[in-house]
């Protein structure tokens, strides 16, 4: 199997973590997003796959840059867009979208994915809420995100999925408890500072 691309759909810092204003001032929030986000991307390459971030946002494209990430460019309507585009960007290889709010995540849980990918058609992973916090396959797929995105995925392509469950892809930052959950795991002592 070919190496897939990573995709990383990453919004502009400044409106990012809206949800967690009644904890965090609005310039700790686009602080953390930019961590959060940087890690993400670290984890990413140390995979030794190929890393993209998808964004419309000119800040975003230059800040990727920075990080060594090649950039797609997001038609910037809402992340099912900008997941199909990060599939037309992989064209034949294989994909994985990865969202980029994820603390916890760690080489070992992207490389566990990539493992699966290569018997299963597509590979997903729920965060808690029922939410999706990656999703991998091969050539099109009827991406579904928003609220409940993983049942979703799953109605989707029920036989082609194999789900996968990891502490590191589970928990997302998206609200205060979020952010209490990952401050009190042993991987998110980094978010003390915040």
């Amino acid at each position: 199997m070919q190496a897939p691309l990573i995709a990383i759909p990453v919004k502009p810092f400044g409106v990012a973590k809206r949800r967690l204003a009644p904890v965090l001032d609005a310039g700790r929030r686009s602080r953390l997003g930019r961590e959060v986000a940087a890690r993400t991307i670290a984890a990413a390459q140390a995979t030794g796959v190929p890393v993209a971030v998808v964004t419309a946002d000119a800040g975003v494209m230059a800040w990727a840059g920075n990080q060594g990430a090649n950039v797609v460019v997001d038609p910037g309507r809402d992340l099912n867009v900008a997941a199909q585009a990060a599939v037309r960007t992989a064209g034949s290889r294989p994909w994985m979208i990865l969202h980029a709010d994820l603390p916890l995540v760690e080489p070992a849980d992207l490389l566990a994915v990539i493992t699966e990918l290569k018997t299963a058609g597509s590979v997903i992973a729920p965060s808690y809420d029922g939410g999706t916090s990656v999703l991998a396959g091969s050539g099109p797929f009827p991406f579904r995100y928003g609220p409940a995105s993983f049942r979703r995925h799953i109605a989707c392509a029920p036989h082609l999925l194999k789900v996968l469950v990891r502490v590191g892809l589970a928990i997302d930052l998206d609200a205060p408890s979020d952010l209490a959950a990952a401050r009190e795991h042993p991987r998110g002592a980094w978010l003390s500072y915040f």
